[in-house]
């Protein structure tokens, strides 16, 4: 496990996007879902869960996961790299891509509050700007109160997003996902997807992996 986690590490490094979220801000700043844009965020949050390398992880250490309550901006990510800089328009439906980038252009220094609207395989938690801070420190601090860490059992980590980023129609998507654990599993990548009969299809990303969501 530990072979893979590294090799994820690198993986992540060679695209710029290795370290994990800069900084996680107050909750007070962010705005609310825009209600034209919940369903097919919701959608697209669900299916990416839990993403590399938490996928992985055996059951016992992947119990729960937990979610930060609200996306991160451009301004979050370290290093801030635009959706354009790791990935390419897919050759069919370019425009849609680009509609995208354009909307992430309008939209980037935004943050969004996240609601218990996702739905999960297993039980999962929204954690408060606090609680982030508090699970990081149940992770990585040597002197750690046990209660602390009883408290984070069974999270394999945090998962940060940003918020969806649309093509006009709502048929191209990018969203920015970030999963920490600790020092050696920090893997923050930009997806870009497109709907297709209804469902949403992952199309592009460092890690590729197939998978669908109904909105």
């Amino acid at each position: 496990m530990l072979q893979k986690l590294l090799i994820l590490a690198a993986v992540a490094a060679v695209f710029g996007t290795s370290a994990p979220v800069d900084k996680v801000l107050a909750d007070a700043d962010a705005m609310p879902m825009p209600a034209d844009r919940a369903a097919d965020s919701y959608a697209i949050y669900s299916m990416l869960m839990p993403g590399p390398p938490f996928d992985s992880i055996s059951t016992a250490q992947n119990a729960r996961w937990a979610i930060a309550d609200t996306t991160v901006s451009i301004s979050e990510m370290n290093p801030a790299v635009p959706p354009e800089g790791q990935l390419k328009a897919p050759k069919e439906h370019a425009n849609r891509f680009h509609e995208a980038v354009r909307d992430y252009e309008a939209r980037k220094y935004e943050r969004i509050q996240l609601t218990d609207e996702f739905h999960l395989s297993q039980p999962y938690k929204l954690l408060s700007s606090d609680e982030v801070t508090e699970l990081r420190r149940a992770r990585t601090a040597v002197d750690a109160e046990s209660a602390l860490k009883a408290k984070y059992a069974g999270y394999p980590g945090v998962t940060f997003f940003s918020q969806v980023f649309f093509s006009s129609g709502h048929t191209g998507a990018l969203v920015y996902m970030n999963n920490w654990c600790a020092n050696l599993c920090a893997q923050g990548q930009w997806i870009y997807l497109e709907k297709h009969d209804g469902t949403w299809v992952r199309r592009s990303g460092i890690y590729e992996k197939m998978r669908g969501a109904s909105s």
